[in-house]
């Protein structure tokens, strides 16, 4: 059962951004540009959800609403990894779900209420070793509103995290917040220890960067 909630969580991100990830939107693109190639063949155009303030979708967590939408694109450097920061949305249910109120309770949350952070990034290593970034790139998160976030056990999808050699790849980051933080002005974001994936000797301390919204 838990491995089923816990799936379940995972999936916040199909409402709250565009985020099948990379893969999922570049196979749309690549699936439209084929059919647009065969004759009487409709080409329905890729539509991000929850796109603009004030939307609200359906989801099995409950009943979400965007209210904070920002394109910050501020990159973050820490050792040979770099962390591209493109959009940040902050989404809010007021009906939630048996299984959204489980995610909830596993982290000690008040149920009556989702409230929830993404961040969608690229991270690239740009070095000629594999790395291991341990739960993910960042590690906690720091709101203008005074509320620090644990990502580790905030996270909506833990799970540990390696890049290789000069790989890129998109990385989005949901997590549970304690309750609705108002328009945000800002974030402090630290990253992770990075370190070699094979020797694990460390090559990056974390680092604080604040992003302006």
């Amino acid at each position: 059962m838990k491995k089923v909630i816990l799936c379940i969580a995972i999936c916040t991100c199909f409402i709250v951004s565009a985020c099948s990830n990379h893969q999922s939107s570049e196979k749309t693109m690549k699936d439209s540009e084929n059919a647009a190639t065969q004759p009487n063949v409709e080409v329905k155009p890729y539509k991000e959800p929850l796109s603009h303030v004030g939307q609200t979708a359906p989801h099995p967590l409950g009943v979400f609403t965007l209210n904070q939408l920002s394109e910050p694109k501020v990159g973050v450097q820490t050792g040979p990894l770099h962390i591209d920061v493109q959009k940040i949305k902050v989404v809010q249910s007021k009906e939630v779900s048996e299984v959204g109120k489980y995610n909830l309770q596993q982290r000690s949350l008040p149920t009556n209420e989702m409230n929830a952070i993404q961040f969608t990034t690229t991270i690239e290593n740009v070095s000629d070793q594999p790395l291991d970034l341990g739960k993910g790139p960042i590690k906690k998160l720091l709101l203008s509103n005074g509320e620090s976030v644990d990502v580790y056990k905030m996270n909506a999808d833990p799970k540990n995290i390696t890049l290789q050699a000069k790989e890129k790849e998109t990385y989005t980051l949901i997590c549970f917040l304690s309750k609705a933080p108002n328009p945000l002005t800002y974030i402090k974001i630290t990253t992770n220890t990075v370190l070699e994936q094979d020797t694990k000797k460390q090559v990056a301390s974390p680092h604080t960067k604040e992003i302006k919204l």
